[in-house]
């Protein structure tokens, strides 16, 4: 009775056993790798539902920043519409107004919930909720205030001091927008403006606010009815066959009527 290719020696036991040994190598390669994957996808779940301030605007890639927000700036600085004091609201880990140039006399302050409290002569980093603007109660809020108007070093007894610019850069899916848009246009010079870049639904939606900008209709509304003229509007990302405005990413400077308080 002929021997089965399992049983037989020579050059066909030798290649037949080369040909299970691969077989196995590779079943145990596609198994590394799809152990691999689903370690993968395990830490992606575990990045996103860690506090965000542990991962502090990291997930917000500075490249796109630039690529959006320079043509803005660029526009702004040419125009001597940036101003001498840039607030940046929602700063995070890389703050976008950095883009603006260093010039003497040009102060920054980055307001944030993770911010540390410190800064130098030019720019000054202060923590704090920016939904605590609606309360100017708040010790918070108190403290925040002193920091700045400490930063800013006015003389004693002058008016305070009201920013050029305030920038806004993926923070209003997280906060009440209305509030903070709000609260903080109270601190804006007659005339000066607010820079807006975001996507409704974009980011850790297991930390949006129920307040937060759902659709940007929302806030083109909430700026005319805070008096703001868009000087700026744009959608960078959307199709060129795409007219609807509702859940694009937007970039807009709106100017602050000279009357509003």
């Amino acid at each position: 009775m002929p021997a089965t290719p399992a049983t037989q020696s020579g050059p066909y036991s030798v290649i037949t056993s080369l040909r299970d040994w691969l077989t196995l190598a590779k079943s145990a390669f596609e198994a590394r790798l799809a152990e691999r994957e689903r370690q993968r996808q395990a830490d992606i779940l575990a990045r996103l539902q860690t506090p965000w301030q542990l991962y502090w605007g990291e997930p917000y890639g500075i490249d796109l920043k630039k690529w959006l927000l320079n043509p803005v700036v660029e526009k702004l600085e040419a125009e001597g519409n940036a101003g001498d004091l840039i607030v940046d609201v929602g700063s995070g880990a890389q703050p976008v107004t950095r883009f603006f140039q260093n010039r003497p006399g040009r102060k920054r302050i980055l307001v944030d919930v993770a911010a540390d409290n410190n800064g130098c002569a030019d720019e000054w980093r202060i923590r704090l909720n920016a939904e605590q603007v609606g309360e100017p109660g708040a010790l918070s809020f108190r403290k925040a205030l002193a920091r700045a108007g400490k930063f800013l070093a006015p003389a004693p007894g002058a008016q305070p001091i009201g920013a050029d610019l305030m920038v806004f850069s993926d923070l209003l899916n997280y906060v009440d927008f209305r509030t903070v848009l709000h609260g903080f246009a109270r601190y804006l010079k007659p005339g000066g403006r607010i820079l807006i870049v975001n996507l409704p639904m974009r980011g850790n939606q297991s930390l949006f606010s129920e307040k937060g900008l759902k659709d940007n209709r929302d806030l083109l509304a909430f700026l005319e009815e805070e008096r703001f003229e868009i000087e700026q509007k744009s959608f960078p990302c959307r199709a060129a066959d795409v007219t609807d405005e509702a859940e694009e990413l937007i970039v807009l400077v709106a100017r602050k009527d000279g009357l509003n308080s």
